[in-house]
């Protein structure tokens, strides 16, 4: 879809939030010809801020919102959705869109009692909030490439939603209600808690380096393991011991983990994450075909031994 025909597809779009979702949002859209008629936000000193990065934007109290745009998104915190939607006095026919991943549209069910279309449209990617001076470019360079889910019941709304979304280089993947969930836990499982083992492999290295240091060391581990992922895809990504059938490396790694729960308790639960993972990863090193099944057997048998 060309850049100029957004306006006439969405028609004026307003945005509520002015969070890091919120201030993307507005900006990637603004840069690829929506026009964003309106922001507005808890703090009106942030949605002045935003608008004061805009093309001829106003700056509103999130209550005058429904009357000043036919296409709102609520780029709000989880728990503040449905109070919102029920606070504020939608239009029939209007498209009111959050963009939560562990909520579904029917967090909108107000919306769509005073006759408005909701929809949930969430970006599969982190944000951190832009400084106003980074580039629009910049903003649009990383959306592309994301995946977006949709859950969205007014078929006019969903191709609304499905353009913009091919406007900011993404795809979308259509959501039942019933999908949602295990949608959300696999991007808990692919971005937070990556963040949560790199915290914990970080914390492996305090007898020799500092955590700045840890970290510094195992991030270019982590961006080839992502590389690798991009360039070859599942399962040829795998590498480490258990896709090797290394079962001696896994024992003395065990090994290790239980002589310090004796004076670091805590490390217990390091070691059970261990075998969370190890269990897990026998599967993805089956399907390489670098590891036999015997001797997948015997790495269970590893973690199966009485502790």
């Amino acid at each position: 879809m060309a850049d100029d025909t957004l306006e006439s597809v969405a028609g004026s779009i307003g945005i509520i939030g002015a969070g890091a979702v919120g201030v993307t949002l507005a900006r990637a859209l603004a840069a690829r010809g929506a026009r964003i008629s309106a922001v507005a936000s808890r703090s009106q000193a942030s949605a002045e801020s935003l608008a004061a990065v805009l093309p001829h934007v106003r700056a509103i109290p999130p209550g005058d919102m429904p009357a000043a745009a036919d296409l709102v998104f609520l780029t709000v915190s989880d728990a503040a959705i449905t109070p919102l939607a029920e606070a504020l006095h939608w239009r029939a026919g209007q498209g009111v869109v959050h963009l939560s991943g562990a909520r579904g549209a029917d967090a909108l069910i107000a919306v769509a009692a005073r006759g408005a279309h909701p929809a949930a449209l969430h970006p599969l990617m982190t944000f951190a909030r832009p400084a106003p001076d980074v580039p629009a470019a910049t903003l649009l360079q990383r959306l592309s490439g994301c995946t977006w889910a949709l859950e969205a019941d007014d078929p006019a709304l969903a191709s609304i939603l499905e353009a913009l979304v091919a406007a900011l280089g993404g795809a979308v993947v259509r959501l039942a209600p019933e999908q949602r969930i295990p949608y959300h836990i696999s991007g808990v499982l692919a971005s937070n808690y990556i963040v949560t083992l790199l915290a914990t492999a970080t914390r492996l290295w305090q007898s020799f380096a500092a955590p700045d240091d840890a970290l510094r060391a195992l991030l270019p581990l982590l961006r080839g393991a992502v590389e690798n992922l991009d360039n070859v895809g599942l399962p040829a990504a795998l590498s480490g011991p258990i896709g090797r059938g290394d079962i001696a490396t896994v024992a003395s790694h065990l090994a290790w983990l239980d002589a310090q729960i004796t004076h670091t308790p805590e490390m217990r639960s390091v070691r059970d994450a261990y075998i969370a993972l190890a269990e897990l990863t026998l599967p993805v090193a089956l399907a390489k075909r670098t590891l036999s099944a015997e001797d997948a057997e015997k790495l269970r048998e590893l973690w199966r031994e009485p502790q």
